[in-house]
């Protein structure tokens, strides 16, 4: 029996549910995600863990409501059920004490950003975190990153809240001045592919979850396989724990789309190993 026993609204388009699930004896590590299904024959949502606790059997997560699918289970009360939780999948994220690391969100990506950011400074780096989103109300969870990052920049396309800037500015201003050992991306494609690209010009190694934009006609949240270095990896099989040197962007732009985040229909997949 999954059964949600505490909820609690961050905004209006943001909710945390604390559920108990069987799924909790399970170690879910960050970079790994969990599918819910609201309800029997419904569409599974990929959802990212905060947190575990095995001894109670509950894990606590953070939906962002911005379609039909996700709305219909932030609007789930208290005592309420949900019909299935399967996972975890996927590898998990390369966490370790790499020194000092620069994290990049965007929009909804900020979400699963956030337990990995968790890790990162459990384990004692140095954290820069960049936010972004097309409005101020985009930022979303900016007082839990800042309580675990020692520095945050917020960028906005309108220039509503923070720096009006790009992604790309920023990061590369941001890997010029700062000795910089690990990078961590959520975004788009061309999201992924820009922020790549520098840091491959500074040799730095990089490790990037891909969020899609909305589900495929044909199967919905299903799975996808991209070329990485010549073998095919399966989305949501192989996980997210590559070094995200990814040898055909131009392959995943076209694959994945080159629009902003905004719609909630994402998933972890892999993006590539640099090849030696």
């Amino acid at each position: 029996m999954n059964k949600i026993i505490a909820k609690k609204g961050i905004s209006e388009d943001l909710v945390k549910f604390e559920i108990s699930t069987p799924i909790a004896v399970n170690e879910i590590k960050p970079g790994q995600y969990i599918i819910l299904t609201v309800e029997k024959n419904g569409m599974g949502i990929p959802v990212a863990v905060l947190k575990t606790n095995s001894e109670k059997e509950t894990i606590t997560l953070i939906i962002s409501a911005t379609d039909a699918f996700t709305r219909q289970l932030t609007e789930q009360n208290t005592g309420s059920e949900i019909f299935g939780i399967d996972g975890p999948f996927g590898y998990p994220a390369q966490i370790e004490n790499f020194g000092t690391v620069l994290c990049i969100g965007h929009g909804s990506g900020i979400v699963p950003l956030l337990p990995v950011l968790t890790s990162l400074h459990a384990t004692g780096n140095q954290i820069i975190t960049v936010l972004s989103a097309q409005t101020k109300e985009g930022i979303i969870l900016e007082n839990e990153i800042k309580a675990i990052s020692d520095e945050v920049i917020t960028i906005t396309d309108d220039g509503s809240y923070g720096e009006k800037n790009s992604v790309c500015q920023i990061v590369g201003q941001t890997l010029r001045t700062n000795k910089i050992n690990q990078v961590f991306v959520v975004g788009s494609a061309i999201t992924v592919k820009e922020t790549c690209s520098l840091t491959i010009k500074y040799d730095i190694p990089i490790q990037a979850i891909l969020y899609l934009n909305k589900p495929d006609k044909n199967t919905g949240h299903g799975i996808f396989k991209v070329s990485i270095c010549g073998s095919a990896k399966a989305v949501c099989v192989d996980g997210f724990n590559f070094n995200a040197y990814y040898p055909n962007f131009e392959e995943m732009i076209k694959r994945f789309g080159r629009e902003d985040l905004g719609i909630p229909h994402r998933i972890n997949v892999p993006l590539g190993t640099k090849c030696l």
